[in-house]
């Protein structure tokens, strides 16, 4: 797999300047313990979320994903169910947050180009969750913007939502990186990280896992699973 991610990546050195990574699911593999923190939120609700139902939903931000879980359950759900979830991840986080070894690899490959190639990672978790995880996998130091889709994109205003799938996320981390989006490649895991990337410009290679091996991927310049 690193052999291959070296060599789709180099075919396009001639059209970028930077690589951006999603977090989850392509640098840690935090899916399962995603899934387990909304389960445990809306148990206390007394609603019930199986891995088929959360699959649709993976890569889409917290406040998107209750929406979803209304329209999913015809149910009003209190918003301060995202709170709870939130707390239910951080206390598996430290324990089973895991690497994903080839992309972090890879990554670390990457940063032995950094005079050729930017390196920047744009993820729809809070900041804090995305810099608990690289320091976990010991990706803390590689990357020369960190985005999150949560925290850093208060200058956009969208009614419904900035956060992936939207592409403000990738439209600001090209633009730390002082760079027009279309020198950027990016890899992403789910449909919403695809839609994100691509509408702002990026090309976009798709990794899917287990939880998005059903999205639709139509949109990226290559996919190559992981699973």
């Amino acid at each position: 797999m690193l052999d291959d991610l070296l060599q789709t990546t180099s075919s396009f050195f001639d059209k970028i300047d930077a690589i951006i990574f999603d977090c989850d699911g392509i640098l840690v593999d935090s899916e399962y313990i995603k899934l387990l923190a909304w389960q445990t939120a809306l148990k206390s609700q007394g609603i019930e979320l199986s891995s088929e139902e959360y699959m649709p939903l993976v890569g889409h931000s917290s406040k998107v994903i209750l929406q979803k879980i209304q329209a999913l359950k015809k149910k009003e759900i209190p918003p301060d169910v995202i709170e709870v979830r939130r707390a239910v991840y951080r206390a598996l986080q430290s324990a089973m947050i895991a690497p994903i070894k080839e992309m972090v690899a890879f990554v670390k490959k990457l940063t032995q180009m950094k005079e050729k190639l930017k390196l920047g990672v744009a993820s729809s978790a809070p900041k804090n969750e995305i810099l608990i995880n690289l320091q976990k996998i010991g990706l803390e130091k590689s990357f020369d913007v960190i985005v999150s889709g949560a925290d850093d994109l208060d200058n956009y205003n969208d009614k419904e939502g900035t956060n992936k799938p939207k592409p403000y996320i990738y439209v600001e981390a090209a633009k730390r990186l002082s760079l027009h989006p279309n020198r950027c490649l990016v890899f992403e895991d789910s449909w919403a990280g695809i839609e994100a990337a691509t509408c702002a410009g990026t090309l976009a290679i798709a990794i899917p896992n287990h939880y998005t091996k059903n999205h639709d991927f139509s949109k990226a310049v290559k996919i190559m699973p992981l699973i």
